[in-house]
């Protein structure tokens, strides 16, 4: 549906049929926000229970099932997550090439018309979390599946030296899946992706991780690798390894939501006024929660791997210029119809520039319920138990007696833990 339509036929008909388009989908962006801010003080479990009450909009297909499988992985559904993740993921690789209508309507009403696709961070970290759907429902083939494809997805996204799309978190997650299969090699190689995104990202490296290379480059039997990580962490290179590994991810916060910026001025005749609106990111300041995890004799806290609050402005701020394009394309499509409109009828003219007012909304979609941080931390151990505590305040006990390797999910949003073992 485009606003050049509207000097066709029964124009007033036309007007309200647009009208009621906006109206519908503003409702349905601003609800989805309602949401994402409320899952800061209410249970994933509940925030689903009202999801799964709403039907997505054609254009919203991939962000509403995006959220709905992170919601029910963060429940503990997760052959559900699974399904929904994988409906969210071939939604954005189908519209890899967005249809010419999509355009057409999105450089002339606005840009909701177009089917969400996804940012470069959502077709990166849906594999993240299909693979942990995978892994805490013991299908430890599955997720090493998901790592293989968002490493295809990375080397896609990789353009020059950008960070688009590169996420250590992903690095991190295949490299604990591969050594969990004594994948030493394909492990060793994913830990330095991760490390290399750190250190251009210059984060400081989780000790975790540190210990990740170290451990990989002497099993590997790479002396000159060893060598080279025991010399940059030595005290680490001596440290006594122990029967039991304990890889935890911890996800904290959720990530901003995106606010609308907009302003209005007359055109140079005086007889419209134009309005544009952009998407933004506010200022957020917060201070990151931790969680720790201890066997009663040691006691380590998470570290930040990934800063997704960070890396969703980055993916903003790369989408300015063709959102710049497209608002600039719109006001003069606006201004040109209403016009036109004018000099038949001052009136519907009149009517018509109010509607190019409200029609003229920012794009606010993305998935807005993913955490604000990623956070990892290892632990080696003896013991038969582990202590997890969260921002909840909740201790919750892992059972560690029937495997050696151990990964463990936790998040500031609930006390539930999940946990694979082998």
């Amino acid at each position: 549906m485009s606003l050049v339509l509207i000097l066709n036929g029964n124009i007033m008909q036309k007007l309200f049929f647009v009208l009621l388009l906006l109206l519908t989908g503003c409702a349905s962006q601003q609800n989805n926000i309602k949401l994402a801010n409320q899952l800061q003080q209410q249970s994933p479990e509940h925030i689903l229970s009202i999801l799964q009450q709403t039907k997505p909009d054609a254009s919203d297909v991939a962000q509403y099932y995006l959220n709905l499988g992170y919601l029910q992985l963060l429940s503990g559904e997760f052959l559900p997550a699974i399904t929904s993740l994988s409906l969210a993921q071939k939604e954005m690789q189908s519209l890899s090439a967005i249809s010419v209508s999509e355009n057409v309507a999105a450089g002339t009403v606005n840009e909701t018309f177009r089917r969400y696709s996804g940012y470069p961070l959502d077709r990166v970290m849906v594999h993240n979390m299909l693979a942990l759907s995978y892994l805490f429902k013991q299908d430890i083939d599955g997720a090493r599946v998901e790592m293989l494809q968002a490493d295809v997805e990375m080397k896609k996204l990789a353009k020059g030296e950008s960070l688009s799309g590169q996420l250590a978190s992903t690095h991190l997650l295949s490299a604990i899946i591969y050594e969990l299969l004594d994948e030493q090699s394909n492990a060793f190689i994913s830990y330095q992706f991760a490390e290399n995104i750190l250190l251009e990202r210059k984060l400081e490296l989780p000790e975790g991780l540190k210990l990740g290379l170290l451990r990989m480059s002497y099993k590997m039997g790479n002396d000159q690798q060893y060598s080279h990580y025991s010399q940059n962490y030595p005290i680490l290179a001596k440290k006594a390894a122990a029967d039991k590994q304990v890889f935890m991810l911890y996800f904290n916060g959720v990530v901003s939501n995106k606010v609308q910026r907009s302003i209005m001025v007359p055109s140079f005749n005086a007889k419209q006024l134009i309005r544009i609106s952009i998407p933004a990111y506010p200022n957020k300041s917060y201070q990151q929660q931790r969680a720790q995890i201890s066997d009663g004799l040691q006691q380590v806290s998470s570290a930040l791997i990934e800063n997704v609050d960070v890396i969703v402005r980055e993916d903003l701020d790369k989408e300015y210029p063709s959102i710049l394009l497209l608002t600039t394309t719109r006001a003069i499509a606006k201004y040109q119809v209403v016009q036109q409109t004018q000099q038949k009828d001052e009136l519907l003219g009149a009517l018509l520039n109010f509607a190019t007012l409200l029609s003229e909304v920012a794009d606010l979609r993305s998935w807005n319920m993913l955490p604000a941080t990623v956070q990892f931390s290892y632990l080696e151990t003896n013991s038969s138990k582990v202590v997890v505590s969260t921002l909840n305040q909740v201790d919750s006990p892992v059972d560690l007696s029937l495997g050696n390797q151990h990964v463990i999910l936790a998040t500031g949003l609930s006390d539930k833990v999940f946990h694979y073992q082998q």
